[in-house]
C-alpha cells in the first residue's frame, strides 16, 4: 500500500516538473504587448491614432469670452461678449454670440442697447465649400490616412519580427543538434579510453594508445565547449524575442529535433500572387497616394481667389433687428505656391508608383531566388541523407576493424570526425531549407493564425 501511494505521489510530482515541448506555435504565446519587441513594432499606430484625435480637435466647439473697460481722459467705455463658435469640415464657421457695449468704443462703432444684443452668423469660404475641402478637413483626412497607413506598416513590422523570431528558433534547434552530436562523440571517446586503459594494463596495447585516447578526449572537449558557446548564444538570441530569460525557458520547455520540423513548399506562381495580395508594405503605397489625392484636392482650391462671404443677423433687445454682410477676397497674381505644390504632388505620385514597381520587382526576384535555392537544397538534402547512411556504415566497419586490431585509433578518429562533419552538413542543409521556407512565407506574407 505504501509503495502504491509513493508511486502515485511520484507520478504527480514528475508531471508537475514535466517540461513542455516548445514548437513554432508557442512563439505566438509571447507575441503580446508586454513584449518590448512586439510593442515597438506596433507602438507607432497608437501614436498616430492619438494624432488623428488631435486633428478632430479642430472641429471642437469653442467658447470665446472678451471684456474691455477703459477710462481715458476724454472717453470711457465698457465692452464684453460671449460667443460660441463651431467650424465644420467644408470650411464654414457658425457663431452665436451675445455682446453689450457702453460708452465710446475704441476700435469699432459697436453700440448696443442697455440689454445688449444677440448675433447669429456664418462665415463661408466660397471655393472651399464648393469643392468640399478646407485646411481642417485636409489635416483630419491626412491624419486618418496616416493612421490606416501606420496600421499596415505595423503589420509589416510584425511580419518581419515573426520571421526573425522563427529563424532564431530554427538556429537554436540546429545548434542543439550539433551539441548533441559532439556530446555523443565525446562520450564515445571516454568509453573507448576506459577500454584502452584496461587493454594497456593487460599488455595487449602499447602505452602510447592511452596518450592518443586522452588527446582525442581533450580535442573533443574543446569542440564541445565551442559548440556549447554557439548553442548558448543561439538560445540567448532566441529567448530575447520572447521577452524571456534563457534559464526560465529551459526550466519550462524542451526543444524538438530540427529534423522533426516540417514545412510545406509553395509554388512560385502562387507565391507571387499571394505576395501582391497580402503584403502590407504594398498597401502602404495606396494610402500614400490617397493622402496626395487629398492634398491635390485642397491645392486645387488655391487656383481660385480666397473668397470669403459672411452673413450675421443681429437682434438688439432695445432696438430693431439688423444684419451685416462681409465680403473679402485675396488672390496671389503669380500663383507660384499653387503651381509649385501641384507639380510637387504630381512628382510625388510618380515617385510612389516607381517605388511600388521597384518593390514588386524585388519581391519577384527574391521569390525566384528562394525557390531556386530551395530546389537545390532539396536535392542536396536527399544526397546528404544518403551520405550520412554511408559514413555511418563506414564508421561501424572501421570500429570493428579497430576492435580486432586491424585499424588504429588515429584512423578511427578520422572516420568519426568525418562522420560528424557529414551529419553537421546534413543538419545545415535542413536549417537552410527551413529558414528559406520561412523567408518564402515572410515574402508572401502568409497569414499566421493568432499573430497580431
Amino acid at each position: 500500500m505504501r509503495l502504491l501511494i509513493f508511486s502515485i505521489a511520484f507520478f504527480f510530482l514528475s508531471n508537475l516538473e514535466a517540461k513542455e515541448l516548445f514548437t513554432q506555435e508557442h512563439i505566438l504565446k509571447y507575441f503580446n504587448l508586454e513584449n518590448p519587441f512586439v510593442y515597438t513594432a506596433l507602438g507607432e499606430k497608437y501614436i498616430y491614432k492619438e494624432k488623428e484625435k488631435y486633428q478632430l480637435g479642430n472641429f471642437d466647439t469653442n467658447l470665446a469670452l472678451k471684456y474691455e473697460k477703459k477710462e481715458y481722459p476724454v472717453s470711457d467705455g465698457e465692452f464684453y461678449s460671449t460667443a460660441i463658435e463651431k467650424p465644420i469640415e467644408n470650411g464654414m464657421e457658425f457663431s452665436l454670440a451675445y455682446r453689450k457695449a457702453e460708452g465710446t468704443q475704441e476700435y469699432n462703432n459697436i453700440k448696443t442697447g442697455d440689454d445688449g444684443e444677440v448675433l447669429l452668423g456664418v462665415k463661408v469660404p466660397v471655393f472651399s465649400v464648393t469643392h468640399n475641402i478646407s485646411k481642417r478637413k485636409l489635416d483630419l483626412g491626412s491624419a486618418r490616412l496616416d493612421t490606416t497607413r501606420m496600421d499596415y506598416q505595423t503589420k509589416d513590422n510584425i511580419r518581419l519580427l515573426y520571421f526573425d523570431t522563427v529563424a532564431a528558433y530554427y538556429r537554436l534547434l540546429y545548434f542543439k543538434e550539433n551539441l548533441q552530436l559532439v556530446k555523443e562523440l565525446l562520450d564515445n571517446a571516454k568509453q573507448r579510453e576506459s577500454i584502452i586503459i584496461k587493454r594497456v594494463k593487460a599488455g595487449s596495447l602499447a602505452e602510447i594508445s592511452t596518450l592518443e585516447a586522452k588527446q582525442q578526449i581533450i580535442n573533443r572537449q574543446q569542440q564541445l565547449l565551442s559548440t556549447q558557446n554557439s548553442y548558448q548564444n543561439a538560445l540567448e538570441s532566441f529567448t530575447q524575442y520572447l521577452n524571456l530569460s534563457s534559464d526560465r525557458f529551459l526550466h519550462d520547455y524542451m526543444l524538438p529535433s530540427l529534423l522533426d520540423v516540417k514545412q510545406n513548399y509553395i509554388e512560385t506562381d502562387s507565391s507571387i500572387e499571394q505576395a501582391l495580395e497580402n503584403r502590407p508594405d504594398l498597401k502602404v503605397f495606396y494610402y500614400d497616394k490617397k493622402k496626395l489625392d487629398l492634398e491635390e484636392k485642397f491645392t486645387s482650391v488655391s487656383k481660385y481667389p480666397d473668397l470669403n462671404v459672411g452673413l450675421y443677423g443681429v437682434h438688439d433687445f432695445q432696438y430693431e433687428n439688423g444684419f451685416k454682410v462681409t465680403l473679402g477676397m485675396d488672390f496671389p497674381i503669380e500663383r507660384r505656391k499653387y503651381l509649385g505644390k501641384s507639380l510637387e504632388i504630381k512628382k510625388s505620385k510618380q515617385n510612389i508608383d516607381k517605388k511600388k514597381e521597384k518593390k514588386i520587382i524585388n519581391i519577384k526576384t527574391e521569390l525566384n531566388t528562394i525557390n531556386n535555392s530551395i530546389k537545390t537544397l532539396v536535392s542536396n538534402m536527399d544526397n546528404a541523407e544518403l551520405e550520412v547512411g554511408l559514413v555511418e556504415e563506414l564508421e561501424a566497419a572501421e570500429t570493428k576493424r579497430y576492435n580486432i586490431g586491424l585499424s588504429n585509433l588515429f584512423i578511427l578518429n578520422q572516420r568519426e570526425m568525418y562522420t560528424l562533419g557529414v551529419k553537421k552538413k546534413f543538419l545545415k542543409y535542413n536549417l537552410d531549407y527551413l529558414i528559406l521556407q520561412e523567408e518564402l512565407n515572410k515574402i508572401v506574407a502568409k497569414p499566421v493564425d493568432g499573430l497580431l
